[in-house]
């Protein structure tokens, strides 16, 4: 950037030679500090070079500097001023003008930002009803820092800037993916630019996994600043894979029934995505399966380097690119072992779980979004789409006209002969496990939720359905663990609050019973 104001400036004549020298070297410091996220060492640098600036050139790219440094600190008004006086010195600069109207289109959002401030992190959102991703952020972030900062025995100096952005259009500017980088390899959480940045999960109809997509960037965010941005992409997600789920569990574990499908595939026909590909984003991927196959991947090659050097192996790894800034170098140093020979490997450590294609007719979908709060709640003949195979496809919609008029056992007898047909499909086995529930089985729609979430763990209505079930048969405990989990993936469904609101006021706590007595008042709320 600014490529035309520090041509000018190198060009221009230099009658205090030693202060232009200190100057030009303030600069290049000033912009690797911002390049390996070194914040406040690139503040020193940039308040030094606004004194030492006495042309209009020299301000010009002094401001510019501090106006980057603020737009990382996520001071998105005082980024502008900056740039503003760098404006105002340079005017027909392109970069300046670009980055001013950047600015500007960012602040439309974050101009209406609330703060929500933990310990740790600093949480924004701006939609009213997002205020309740804000409540339940604060465990899920403050437990990554404590666990995952342990593991990447890294700690930030500062509060870390999490910000929930409310609709397509603001988070396609603030985080600069496109919208079909968002849509085609379902993007949803970003770390750049010194903060972390989240689609609301309210723009998806079911959801997703929230707190796993928060514990994932923060991830990125401990490796960006231990390693000073030296690793490169494919590296950093696989170690944001391999501990996402730390936040909430002892144990890292990256496959389940979709990934170990994905794999499967992929070894059987050697069909994986090259490193080279993964560059520069895994989300400029071909397709939603490819990025997923991509994650797969990466993550358990850091799980394999875990599993054969040990849980260190990840930090040494991380401190000899910094070092060496070569993958395949710092690879060789850590593990003895050529990078081809590596790779290998790792193949030959997949093979060795024998993995299985446990969904044969799974296929990755791109994202969709719901248009507004009143969409959020999927139809659910749309849902018919979902079903690859015709037969089953007809006999549910068979066993939908009876469900609806309340003829509960000739709709059990369509939906288990659409089953037939299509033994793993979500939307059937969900509409099986409601029917039996509501014709009093409970044991019965028991095992098929349970089912579906050994195969569809993110999915929401399974956890839901499956509390009810526990609260008829008072499981109280068992039935709070799964609305606790409906919350990591849809806190805005009104049932998972009243649920809980209800139990916590059963068990007499009284400071977990307000809070969902809160959440329940903000989505209930008219905006």
């Amino acid at each position: 950037m600014i490529n035309k104001l520090l041509l000018a400036f190198l060009i221009s004549t230099t009658t205090y030679t030693t202060v232009h020298n200190e100057f030009l070297s303030l600069f290049k410091a000033t912009r690797e500090y911002l390049y390996s996220w070194q914040i406040g060492e690139a503040t020193k640098t940039a308040d030094r070079l606004l004194e030492l600036a006495k042309k209009d050139e020299e301000k010009a790219l002094a401001y510019y500097l501090k106006s980057e440094i603020e737009f990382h600190r996520g001071e998105y008004k005082k980024a502008q001023d900056y740039i503003t006086q760098a404006r105002n010195l340079a005017p027909e600069d392109k970069d300046i003008n670009y980055f001013l109207t950047h600015i500007k289109d960012v602040i439309k959002t974050a101009g209406s930002f609330k703060e929500v401030q933990t310990k740790h992190f600093i949480i924004r959102y701006v939609h009213p009803k997002d205020q309740i991703l804000a409540l339940y952020a604060k465990e899920v972030l403050e437990s990554s820092y404590h666990e995952i900062g342990f593991l990447l025995e890294t700690y930030p100096d500062e509060p870390v800037v999490v910000e929930v952005y409310p609709d397509l259009k603001s988070f396609t500017t603030a985080s600069t993916l496109s919208l079909n980088d968002i849509k085609t390899t379902g993007v949803v959480g970003i770390c750049k630019f010194n903060r972390i940045m989240i689609l609301s999960p309210r723009l998806l109809p079911k959801g997703y996994r929230w707190s796993d997509t928060l514990a994932h960037e923060y991830t990125h965010y401990l490796l960006f600043i231990r390693s000073k941005n030296t690793i490169p992409v494919w590296l950093h997600e696989g170690i944001a894979k391999f501990y996402e789920k730390r936040w909430r569990q002892k144990h890292s574990e990256v496959l389940n029934p979709l990934y170990e499908t994905i794999l499967a595939r992929a070894l059987k026909d050697r069909g994986f995505v090259p490193i080279e590909k993964m560059h520069p984003s895994l989300g400029k991927l071909q397709n939603a399966y490819e990025a997923q196959l991509a994650f797969t991947q990466v993550g358990t090659m850091i799980e394999f380097l875990t599993h054969k050097w040990g849980s260190n192996a990840v930090v040494k790894l991380v401190d000899k690119l910094k070092e060496t800034r070569d993958y395949k170098l710092a690879i060789k140093e850590i593990t003895q072992k050529e990078f081809d020979e590596f790779y290998n490997l790792w193949i030959g450590y997949l093979n060795s779980k024998k993995l299985k294609e446990k969904i044969p007719s799974l296929s990755v979908k791109e994202l969709e979004f719901v248009q507004d709060d009143k969409d959020s709640q999927e139809d659910e003949s749309k849902e018919l789409a979902y079903i690859e195979d015709a037969m089953a496809r007809r006999y549910t919609k068979l066993g939908d006209m009876l469900r609806e008029r309340n003829r509960l056992k000739a709709a059990l007898y369509e939906y288990e002969k659409a089953i037939s047909f299509d033994p793993l499909s979500p939307v059937i086995l969900h509409r099986l496990g409601l029917t039996k529930a509501k014709y009093g089985e409970y044991e019965e729609a028991e095992k098929l939720f349970r089912f579906i979430l050994d195969y569809y763990p993110d999915s929401i209505e399974a956890y839901i359905n499956l509390g009810r079930i526990y609260l008829k048969q008072g499981k109280v405990k068992g039935a709070e663990k799964l609305f606790r989990e409906a919350l990591q993936i849809n806190p805005y469904d009104p049932e998972i609050h009243i649920e809980l609101a209800s139990i916590y006021q059963k068990q007499n706590k009284k400071d977990l019973e307000e809070q969902e007595k809160l959440a329940l008042e903000i989505i209930l709320k008219e905006d």
